[in-house]
């Protein structure tokens, strides 16, 4: 490897953290998603033009999981489509960026479960579908599972040690019912992880309720889910009189596009597209990237798998952790419509027992007012959840004709669609399970304990776009400070 690895080198430079022989520090930052486009861009922020900055993507584009498609008529994101707004720090680097202008806001129009044939509003008094009272979800559950949410606070408390994990459908199940797990759980955290209840841990998924669930515990009071969800109920502010509540979501009028160009931009980074890095060794003090070449720090802002791969021989213990991280596959199928027929709904939700292949339809010409200026109608349809890739696999056509019949048995008769793009997205998001918060937690510690490496992406913090962006943002406020 000697002649090879020469001439790598001879381009991209060596040594300890902060250079040597007066040269600039090469920083590589290995996966082009958000996460390693916002720590490149935060470098770039933090280090001026005193720092070499490479991004390192495996595929042909950047972006990772955020694409915009162009549709007749204008862009239309095809993977995340939306941000939480109360994310200040995120809203912020949209400022930053200059991309203020751009922040468009939803119409207000109310999703909806789809239920034995009916929509019905999805209830509002929940915390990720979990009720306090029956009544608040009467509309989606028999009465029978109603009365078992009402019984539950008088039922044997629930025996919780402050810091307790456990699996969100198991303990739903055991002192609510299956059917509010089905029904109102499972659809709302699908939405979000791709992934049933029974797939995911309270406290890295709904961190509120076992909060809550800790707080009662250690105020020695009788511990119930419905007593815990209804300790985060009234701690939500209400609005003044007159106020209204302002949008929870927010979105760019351009699509998702928009920041990835602008971050790219901003960094100011050797973008090397199609280079995969195979792994991280130590050499001289700093870092030697195969088949790239040496380098002084190294930001891993990959999927966990891959993570797990390129931190074998450096952070093991990191490795370890992080290759037991499983991922979640889903497909998106985009449809336009010539003409407006949808109903004033932002979308829709199916229970995991529901007559539909597709797990969720958001009608985004309804959901959001600037795509709805273009007139007609936009659908996205999304399908796949955790451990089932059937659907995922399927051709494209088959995904086509699924997305139309639900969409029928959903609505009634409607049009074919004059466009439609179909997006994969395999192993997209991770799994949050039981425990994943206090390892993922001990991985980034062991990473953080090597001078020179720092860990950025979906599986530490949440898999919304403000947490990627906050996590590449850390990460690289770490490597800054040891140049």
């Amino acid at each position: 490897m000697g002649a090879s690895r020469a001439e790598d080198m001879s381009g991209v430079g060596g040594g300890a953290v902060g250079g040597r022989g007066g040269r600039r520090p090469v920083v590589a930052v290995i996966g082009g998603g958000v996460s390693g486009l916002a720590a490149a861009w935060e470098l770039r922020r933090r280090t001026g033009s005193g720092t070499r900055i490479l991004l390192l993507e495996a595929y042909g584009r950047l972006g990772g999981k955020l694409k915009t498609v162009d549709f007749d008529g204008g862009p239309v994101d095809m993977g995340a489509e939306a941000f939480l707004a109360r994310r200040e720090d995120f809203t912020r680097l949209i400022d930053d960026l200059g991309l203020s202008g751009d922040l468009v806001s939803p119409s207000g129009a109310r999703s909806a479960f789809f239920v034995d044939g009916e929509l019905t509003d999805i209830p509002s008094a929940t915390v990720m579908g979990v009720p306090a009272e029956g009544a608040a979800v009467a509309g989606v559950v028999s009465a029978e599972a109603c009365r078992a949410v009402d019984a539950e606070r008088d039922a044997e408390p629930l025996p919780w040690v402050p810091g307790d994990d456990v699996n969100v459908g198991q303990l739903v199940g055991a002192r609510f019912g299956r059917e509010v797990v089905d029904r109102l759980v499972s659809p709302l955290l699908g939405g979000v992880y791709s992934c049933d209840a029974d797939d995911l841990g309270l406290r890295a998924t709904v961190p509120q309720l076992a909060e809550a669930l800790d707080g009662l515990a250690t105020a020695g009071r009788p511990v119930s889910l419905g007593a815990a969800v209804r300790e985060v109920l009234d701690a939500r502010p209400a609005p003044a009189a007159g106020e209204t509540r302002p949008p929870a979501f927010g979105a760019l009028r351009g699509g998702y596009r928009s920041l990835v160009r602008a971050l790219a931009a901003g960094a100011d980074a050797e973008i090397k597209l199609n280079t995969a890095v195979e792994s991280i060794g130590r050499y001289r003090g700093g870092f030697y990237l195969e088949p790239v070449g040496e380098v002084d720090a190294v930001v891993v802002a990959t999927p966990a798998p891959t993570a797990a791969v390129l931190l074998a021989d450096t952070v093991p213990d990191a490795a370890e952790i992080l290759s037991a991280v499983d991922l979640a596959s889903s497909a998106v199928v985009g449809m336009r419509f010539d003409d407006a027929f949808l109903p004033d709904r932002s979308g829709v939700l199916i229970g995991t027992s529901g007559p539909t292949a597709a797990k969720a339809f958001t009608f985004s010409s309804r959901k959001w007012p600037h795509l709805g200026e273009r007139g007609g109608d936009l659908v996205r349809a999304s399908f796949g959840s955790f451990g089932d890739d059937s659907l995922v696999e399927a051709p494209d056509d088959d995904l086509l004709g699924y997305a139309l019949r639900d969409l029928r048995t959903v609505l009634g008769p409607c049009p074919d669609p004059a466009e439609i793009f179909v997006q994969r997205w395999w192993g997209g998001l991770p799994r949050y399970g039981v425990g994943h918060a206090e390892l993922t937690g001990i991985a980034r510690a062991a990473v953080d304990a090597v001078p020179g490496i720092a860990l950025a992406g979906s599986f530490l913090d949440g898999v919304g776009v403000p947490a990627c962006a906050v996590s590449g943002r850390e990460a690289a406020r770490s490597i800054a400070a040891e140049l």
